[in-house]
């Protein structure tokens, strides 16, 4: 085919193709008429700053009193994270911690009157437990052992002084368990660490009723029915399996647990310790 008339095609071909492009743009303009405009996308986009990712929040962390009759959660005060509690229906705000140089760790509500806290020093992790009243009055300290780690092990909802604390400060490996004292920081021995209990778990009367050991491959569950009992084991995983205790029934006879046995993902099932 001579080149000319190969050329002469192919233009007449760009051409409808040309054409065919500019007619449906059209359609689409006149499209775009009829229809109300896109704002989000002619918006112009607010960037963020970095700052923002990293400041704390403007409040966080709520929690109701027992009597649903004040709200406790973490505000910034001097720039970092402290306790406030607010009555319901009122707007009025009371700080009750003075944190200046490291963030509260976390709280709970001990009664309706006094709350519990916890602190770290300079990041070492190595929390302590605190006392406060809502009102911020009658601060005490509850754990004030230099390299000693306090975690709550039980709040004891049915006991407004008392609650059950876990510290490492007869051996920093493991975890005793004390009944804490929260008007006055007096502590009694409730448990002690025979040296390879990681999790204690108690009833719903706070009775420490179940524990899980570890080897760091090797996890047992352990279970006994009265606190006078020894602990016994009962199940034992490998580092694929886990059965993690959660916490008892009601009636205080069988347990709540988490457990990926024979399953892709993990699912929670009630769990018989005497079967």
């Amino acid at each position: 085919m001579n080149s000319r008339i190969v050329r002469l095609v192919l233009c007449i071909g760009l051409l409808g193709i040309v054409a065919a492009c500019q007619e449906s743009l059209d359609q689409d303009q006149d499209q775009d008429q009829d229809q109300p405009p896109n704002k989000t996308s002619r918006q112009e986009v607010r960037l963020i700053p970095m700052k923002d990712f990293f400041k704390n929040p403007e409040q966080t962390s709520f929690q109701l009193s027992p009597d649903g009759a004040h709200l406790a959660f973490l505000m910034p005060w001097e720039n970092r994270l402290n306790v406030h509690v607010q009555q319901i229906g009122s707007d009025e705000i009371t700080r009750v911690t003075e944190a200046t140089a490291r963030d509260i760790g976390g709280f709970a509500w001990a009664n309706n009157n006094r709350l519990v806290y916890v602190q770290d020093t300079g990041g070492d992790e190595n929390f302590h437990a605190f006392a406060v009243g809502i009102d911020g009055g009658n601060p005490v300290e509850l754990t004030p052992f230099d390299g000693v780690r306090a975690e709550l092990v039980d709040d004891l909802e049915d006991d407004d002084d008392h609650m059950l604390i876990a510290l490492n400060k007869r051996v920093p490996q493991v975890f005793d368990v004390y009944k804490v004292d929260i008007n006055s920081g007096e502590m009694t021995l409730v448990a002690e660490n025979p040296g390879n209990i990681s999790t204690w778990v108690t009833d719903n009367d706070g009775r420490l009723r179940a524990a899980t050991t570890t080897d760091g491959v090797n996890t047992t569950l352990l279970y006994r029915e009265t606190e006078a009992d020894a602990f016994q084991p009962i199940l034992t995983t490998n580092f694929k399996d886990s059965v993690t205790p959660l916490f008892f029934t009601f009636d205080n006879r069988q347990l709540y647990v988490s457990s990926n046995i024979g399953r892709d993902k993990s699912a929670i099932f009630l769990f018989d310790p005497k079967t």
